[in-house]
């Protein structure tokens, strides 16, 4: 009996104990599940949306943007194409780089100025160069006993063969150059950078999606004006044939029929990726510059909101500047070069339509003058940008100021934190930079002013009759 009892009460103890023994194991589950939700949902509410906004960042806008760079040879060295995909990128580079120098060549054989178009015969044959048919030129060669004409001598050392081809031609192509390397070799990522990093603040990344697409379908815009105005009103057939037959060694492929449709269609399409190089260059850094806007203002917002910290906000700071920084020193010397090269093309054609303006057909002054906004658009365009990013930079200053009048929003933060926050803002001095200088919104529109003054005036005092020609 005693062991019968004493074998009863250890098992009535032993399942007494499993009972309490499950008691804890079962609220340890229901513990562990409890914080196995709250981690799911943590990753669905804070891990998720940023992967998926850099998906949508990559799907929508930088693979294509990449494409978009690839299509004038600025393909970046860590696009996802694999090593087959960066040989094919130089080879683009060297099908656009020989593309570029046959339209420098095309340009001085056929007389066509990006300025005002096609030199007229009597401009040309009044300086040193004399066109004269092939057979003079053959001629004079076997006279003299020289195996090129005296025209074409004189043709390549005058000033026009310096100063309307050769010397914008080397402002292009340094301009195309240094922007193959800089996208190329130099970038280090920065571009792919930035765009994750606004893609990740942005509030509302489709408008922002929208908003850069729209910067390049303006550019794409510029671009087909442009290539109608060659095409229509600035190539002449007869006289790009003038010009062409002007030299000896050129003579004879005139004899073929369809040398004049294949010379003007090749020269058109030169010019075409003249102007797309230029176009992706200056859009490019028209994208980084709102780019940057929208980093700069969206780190403002989140300080005032009090969605960081001040001590991260300082931190994001240092990574816009070295951003800027690339932007200041890099990006925008191939922009300086074309810049110069489309700043002389509108005030030469500026010039010239004073020149002649007394003179000249309606449609000939209206074909001049279109030409010449354009090149002020796509010349005056990373100025603006430029400006716009250096009132935002400016703008950020101010960041100390504003949190510290917000004693409800910021009242966990301490006073040695606000004042740390006010004196780095205030000490802040950011600008965007053209030909290492900084661009101040004041100063453009005073030049902007003051060039749309002079234009009034010189309207205002010239005899100005548009005659001769029809609509």
């Amino acid at each position: 009996m005693d062991q019968s009892t004493v074998v009863g009460v250890g098992t009535i103890s032993s399942s007494s104990l499993s009972t309490t023994a499950h008691a804890p194991d079962a609220s340890r589950s229901s513990d562990i599940e409890c914080i196995e939700e709250n981690v799911i949902i943590d990753e669905i509410t804070e891990a998720e949306p940023t992967s998926v906004t850099l998906r949508f960042c990559k799907r929508k806008f930088l693979r294509p943007y990449v494409i978009f760079l690839s299509m004038a040879g600025l393909q970046p060295r860590y696009s996802d194409f694999g090593c087959f995909g960066t040989w094919r990128a130089h080879l683009k580079s060297l099908l656009m780089l020989l593309m570029l120098i046959i339209g420098y060549i095309l340009q001085f054989m056929c007389g066509y100025r990006r300025d005002h178009g096609v030199i007229e015969p009597i401009q040309w044959s009044t300086t040193t160069v004399t066109p004269a048919p092939a057979e003079a030129f053959v001629q004079t060669s076997n006279q003299t006993g020289r195996g090129s004409a005296p025209g074409r001598a004189g043709l390549l050392a005058s000033g026009e063969a310096m100063f309307i081809y050769l010397i914008p031609a080397l402002l292009h192509l340094n301009g195309f150059v240094l922007a193959v390397f800089i996208y190329r070799f130099a970038d280090n990522e920065q571009l792919q950078n930035l765009v994750e990093r606004v893609f990740i603040l942005s509030a509302n990344p489709r408008r922002l999606v929208m908003t850069l697409w729209l910067y390049i379908g303006l550019g794409f815009g510029w671009l087909g004006l442009s290539a109608a105005y060659g095409a229509l009103l600035g190539i002449d057939g007869t006289t790009v044939t003038e010009r062409f037959s002007s030299f000896r060694w050129t003579s004879e492929l005139l004899r073929w029929p369809h040398t004049v449709s294949v010379l003007k269609s090749v020269l058109e399409v030169a010019l075409l990726c003249h102007d797309f190089v230029q176009m992706v260059v200056i859009v490019s850094y028209s994208l980084l510059c709102y780019l940057l806007r929208c980093y700069l203002k969206a780190l403002k917002e989140k300080l005032l909101l009090h969605t960081i910290e001040p001590l991260s906000w300082m931190r994001e700071i240092c990574e816009f500047r070295k951003l800027l920084h690339h932007l200041n020193t890099k990006i925008s010397l191939p922009v300086a070069s074309l810049t110069v090269l489309n700043l002389s093309y509108a005030v030469s054609g500026t010039a010239h339509l004073f020149r002649d303006m007394t003179a000249c057909p309606i449609n000939i002054f209206t074909a001049n003058l279109a030409n010449i906004l354009l090149w002020l658009v796509i010349a005056l365009l990373p100025f603006f940008q430029a400006a716009s990013l250096t009132v935002t930079c400016r703008q950020t200053q101010s960041c100390g100021h504003l949190i510290s009048i917000r004693p409800f929003v910021h009242r966990n933060t301490s006073s040695e934190d606000l004042n740390t926050v006010l004196l780095y803002a205030s000490s802040l001095k950011m600008s965007a930079k053209l030909f290492r200088m900084p661009v101040s919104a004041h100063y453009l529109c005073f030049l902007v002013l003051v060039c749309f003054i002079g234009v009034l005036t010189f309207g205002m005092c010239l005899n100005i009759s548009l005659g001769g020609g029809r609509l």
